[in-house]
């Protein structure tokens, strides 16, 4: 079974269309997304549709946990827009992420899958970086660990145990317009990323005025090294 996991997209449907698209022309089985389908960018509907109607199995990131626990007003951090992404989803939009779990587990190809936004001692805000000391993990009680949360993809072996981050789909902070998404083969278990260009300025166009500086800048970080296939 070949997997595709996909994380962070933070209200970027540019990014998530471009991803989707290279999607239907690989050969993947199941869809899984790591959370984080809001903050930052307006385009959380949408994306949120999109998944769906993708027949993605989604779970919560830390920004689905923060709208939930009552975060979503306008007193926040002004760079997630919080207020406006929960006014946007309304009622419906906010019991649909309320749904979703914090943690998945699967089982294939004798294989045991853990996927978190965050951890595994913390699902949804611990952070994983691809130069984290990963002592110890050898002895977690799975075969292959995907996270989200950091931006940063990567994938290592500690011991038997593949760690793997997927990336960010919609502000990847190691190349602002290069949207990244794994594919994990249970089958021979290999881990790939897979990188897909998409147009920072029509993601800026398309969120209007009120774009935070700080997201722009993200959008616009320069390319330099990257962790993955550059699919055109």
């Amino acid at each position: 079974m070949r997997i595709a996991v996909l994380s962070d997209i933070h209200g970027n449907a540019v990014a998530l269309d471009a991803c989707l698209a290279r999607l239907d022309r690989l050969d993947v089985d199941e869809r899984v997304f790591l959370g984080d389908v809001v903050g930052y960018l307006p385009g959380e509907v949408a994306c949120l549709h999109a998944l769906h109607a993708d027949g993605f199995a989604c779970q919560q990131g830390n920004h689905e946990a923060m709208l939930l626990a009552g975060g979503a007003t306008d007193d926040g951090d002004p760079v997630y827009a919080h207020g406006a992404a929960a006014r946007r989803l309304g009622a419906e939009g906010m019991r649909t992420l309320a749904t979703w779990p914090v943690t998945r587990t699967m089982e294939d190809e004798g294989l045991r899958i853990l996927f978190v936004h965050g951890a595994p001692e913390d699902p949804l805000a611990g952070y994983v970086y691809p130069d984290a000391d990963l002592s110890g993990w050898d002895a977690l009680p799975y075969d292959a660990v995907f996270m989200g949360h950091t931006h940063r993809p990567f994938a290592r072996r500690i011991g038997d145990v593949l760690v793997a981050n997927a990336g960010s789909v919609g502000l990847p902070r190691d190349a602002g317009s290069l949207a990244s998404f794994a594919i994990f083969d249970t089958g021979t278990g290999d881990c790939v990323h897979v990188r897909v260009p998409f147009d920072a300025d029509e993601v800026v166009r398309r969120a209007g005025p009120g774009l935070h500086p700080a997201t722009v800048a993200v959008l616009h970080r320069p390319r330099g090294a990257v962790v993955g296939e550059v699919l055109a």
